[in-house]
């Protein structure tokens, strides 16, 4: 008997599990996988540790951080990227042209950057100079992504800037995402300043003393974090392999069916997708499983392949790429492992990952390994001219994995929350409602077990 079920064994049901166990309470994590992780998984091949999932996190969100530097050992192992090294490029007209310096998001941070890339035409630059002059105001209706950016600038700073941008994020439709839910701190600048390149050149100012990563991972991969969670709450923790079908609510218990068996505890953390929990609430909570099934999601694709360094001539002199739709065979970014990590690679390999997105992923998903394999070889060879065969690949499938926050998302889940009240002892956690980010879940988590106390 546990005080606690959890659905779902990735960061959100892991972490959630954490912070049970410092409260003195079990709990039972329900995964259908063989594996706890979920999306995070690193894995090590010819000496490079290669990242299936998310290879790094936000650093700005301190939630991740912090737990780390709770669970022992962990705290230690947190590195930055090699930011001395740090550059993008986005192609435009199938050649990899630098991403302007100083670029948050959509904003330039660096106008001069802005007016001597290659990256924009004369009539985009004129729209980023004219932009300074954009007064404040109040959006009483969310809008998308999409037309935001277009207010402020031009087609083509959402064609090869903030699509490319949040494809890693969210790998959607600019036209279909939430701006408020999306970009809440650009709206904020709207607010405040009107001018989004205003806001953004006064807070590199404000910030110009912190030389600290963006972007924070851990030594031996990101797989540490659950790893480390995981043995961190072990003698609290039971592990049950296998898939839920059903969730309903007995004599004030939440009893949940797993194969022909049913565990039940008085508190019931859903940690999964919103398009898995949904059918599990379908005839005990239609209302709640009717606008978790309507939270919409896609697909990815993670390719790692390892080269011979010397068969890759191209300097790596950056971070990766970004393909924007327009561009795009089927690759949407690609990392320079080596770059980016340079301790993650052994001696004399390169190591490189693609990122298949949306509908390419699902178009790809029931191919074979040999052929997902062959289409990054392709990308690769087109953009970066290598001719040789990879002496080593990772291929991981995430079907679904991608929850989009469309236009209107903040409102569903007001109405989630609402839904999810009514039954007392249930908490929804996990990437799909109030931020996408590894930070995101962990946060969440610790807020729905700060409200249980058996």
């Amino acid at each position: 008997m546990s005080d606690v079920i959890i659905l779902g064994g990735g960061i959100s049901g892991l972490a959630s599990a954490y912070f049970l166990s410092k409260k003195g309470l079990s709990s039972t994590i329900v995964e259908a996988a063989p594996r706890l992780g979920g999306l995070i998984r690193t894995d090590t091949v010819r000496g490079c540790q290669l990242e299936a999932g998310p290879d790094s996190y936000i650093s700005t969100k301190p939630e991740a951080t912090r737990l780390a530097h709770e669970v022992s050992g962990l705290g230690n192992e947190i590195i930055g990227t090699n930011d001395a090294a740090r550059r993008i490029f986005v192609v435009r007209n199938g050649t990899l042209v630098p991403f302007p310096a100083g670029m948050v998001l959509m904003a330039p941070g660096n106008m001069r950057a802005v007016l001597e890339s290659e990256l924009f035409s004369n009539s985009t630059k004129c729209a980023l100079l004219r932009e300074r002059f954009y007064k404040p105001r109040e959006r009483e209706q969310d809008i998308s992504v999409a037309e935001f950016v277009t207010d402020h600038f031009d087609s083509s700073i959402l064609e090869y800037v903030t699509e490319p941008l949040l494809t890693g994020v969210y790998g959607g439709e600019a036209a279909k995402l939430s701006a408020r839910s999306v970009l809440p701190r650009f709206l904020e600048y709207e607010r405040t300043y009107g001018s989004l390149v205003r806001a953004v050149r006064k807070e590199r100012k404000n910030a110009a003393a912190n030389n600290s990563s963006l972007f924070l991972s851990f030594r031996r991969g990101m797989q540490s974090l659950p790893d480390g969670l995981a043995r961190a709450a072990a003698a609290s923790i039971t592990s049950v392999h296998g898939e839920a079908t059903a969730v309903e609510k007995r004599s004030g218990r939440w009893a949940v069916t797993i194969g022909r068996s049913i565990a039940d505890a008085k508190f019931l953390i859903m940690a999964l997708p919103a398009h898995r929990a949904a059918p599990l609430f379908e005839k005990s909570f239609p209302a709640l499983a009717g606008e978790l099934s309507a939270i919409p999601y896609t697909s990815a694709i993670s390719v790692n392949l390892v080269f011979d360094r010397s068969s890759v001539e191209r300097p790596l002199d950056g971070f990766g790429f970004l393909v924007p739709r327009s561009e795009r065979q089927q690759i949407a970014a690609a990392t320079w492992i080596n770059t980016k990590f340079p301790e993650r690679v052994a001696q004399g390999f390169v190591a490189l990952r693609a990122f298949i997105v949306d509908r390419d992923a699902d178009t790809l998903h029931p191919e074979s390994n040999e052929t997902i394999v062959g289409v990054a070889r392709a990308e690769f060879q087109r953009l970066m001219g290598i001719n040789a065969s990879p002496v080593a690949s990772v291929v991981a499938r995430w079907p679904l994995s991608m929850p989009q926050y469309v236009v209107g998302h903040a409102a569903s889940c007001r109405r989630i929350r609402a839904l999810t009240a009514q039954e007392s002892g249930l908490f929804l956690v996990g990437n799909a409602y109030e931020g996408v980010g590894i930070p995101d879940c962990i946060r969440l988590a610790q807020q729905a077990v700060a409200q249980i106390d058996a």
